[in-house]
């Protein structure tokens, strides 16, 4: 089978795209529920995509800057999950910090 599997939905992200969407940044009223959730899936979707994208490279760079502090052995497995496990918060705020959150318009300043 070669067709891709979507990454698992993460409750946060969804969360997020949701709240967002329908209290910060509103959705067309003309728009049928089915519709908005077509849209609001199709966000977490992205936003899922690219923190994982996002992720794989802050991790990779995480072990690397690891190995090269620590005279090039690598971390053991546990240490490489930890390491890992933190590039992927840090992507998910990033992601959602530069797809979600920034299209909130500020009141205070317009």
């Amino acid at each position: 089978m070669s067709e891709t599997m979507p990454p698992p939905v993460d409750p946060a992200i969804h969360r997020a795209v949701q709240t967002v969407y329908t209290t910060n940044l509103g959705l067309p009223e003309e728009w049928t529920q089915a519709h908005r959730a077509d849209f609001i899936d199709a966000e977490v979707d992205k936003i899922t995509w690219m923190a994982r994208a996002t992720a794989a490279t802050l991790g990779e760079r995480s072990i690397q800057d690891w190995t090269r502090r620590h005279g090039g052995h690598l971390p053991n497995l546990s240490t490489q999950g930890a390491l890992r496990a933190q590039a992927r918060a840090q992507a998910v705020r990033q992601v959602l910090s530069t797809e979600l959150y920034e299209l909130i318009i500020d009141p205070d300043t317009n």
